[in-house]
């Protein structure tokens, strides 16, 4: 639900909390849905994917780095979606170990929903689910130019405000140092190693956080991130 959140997040005031996004989805109509049911439903699910509470740490630092940055807010947003949702981090490795440039259509990700969770959904349930897995995985850049009934697997471009949160993801939960590259969500950028250090070193650059990498050591700080009150295990 990428283009809903942008579009959303697009005519949002730079401080809004929930209560604010939810009257400007349900109320003012923001997303041009049908019904005040259809407005509700959408926005209760963006509410689900993305907190949509400046009080949830992740939710609002990826708020920060957006409007200062925001031609990344879909694959740092796409970060808190998968931070959040269990079905696509475990989908994600079955994407992930498909090779670049081969297809992945939707009746792989209906595959894959059956052998995940075998028995347990109707014949619609697991057709609901592949065609919303397909539809993510492409909105998130992992799936690109279609062919037949398929989508070419395809390497996502990563700049360095997407690398530092990915970095912070991992940091929240417990990852230092050199560890930190190979994370859950830092290792979702699929980097090499040069160049996930060198975005780093950009993104430390930029004051993002403290960054310091010299003699095989790496340390990277994210403790301004955090609000009084709030820990490494504030996900």
């Amino acid at each position: 639900m990428l283009p809903e959140l942008t579009a959303l997040l697009r005519l949002a005031p730079e401080h809004a909390g929930l209560d604010e996004l939810r009257r400007l989805a349900v109320e003012d109509d923001a997303l041009h849905k049908a019904s005040a049911a259809n407005r509700l439903k959408t926005f209760d699910l963006l509410r689900r994917l993305y907190a949509l509470d400046l009080r949830v740490p992740i939710f609002r630092e990826a708020m920060r780095l957006q409007r200062l940055f925001p031609d990344e807010i879909r694959p740092v947003m796409g970060l808190v979606a998968l931070a959040r949702e269990p079905l696509m981090r475990a989908c994600l490795g079955m994407v992930m170990k498909t090779p670049i440039g081969h297809p992945l259509g939707r009746s792989d990700f209906e595959a894959w929903t059956r052998d995940f969770a075998p028995g347990r959904h109707s014949q619609s349930m697991y057709l609901s689910f592949s065609h919303n897995l397909y539809a993510s995985f492409f909105q998130l850049g992992y799936l690109g130019a279609a062919v037949g009934k398929c989508r070419l697997r395809q390497h996502r471009d990563a700049k360095a405000a997407t690398v530092a949160f990915a970095a912070f993801l991992d940091w929240l939960n417990g990852i230092n140092g050199l560890a930190l590259l190979s994370g859950r969500y830092s290792s979702t950028l699929e980097l090499g190693r040069a160049e996930h250090l060198s975005l780093l070193a950009a993104a430390g650059q930029l004051g993002l956080m403290r960054m310091a990498h010299a003699g095989g050591v790496l340390h990277l700080d994210f403790s301004s991130w955090l609000k009084p009150g709030e820990s490494r295990s504030s996900l």
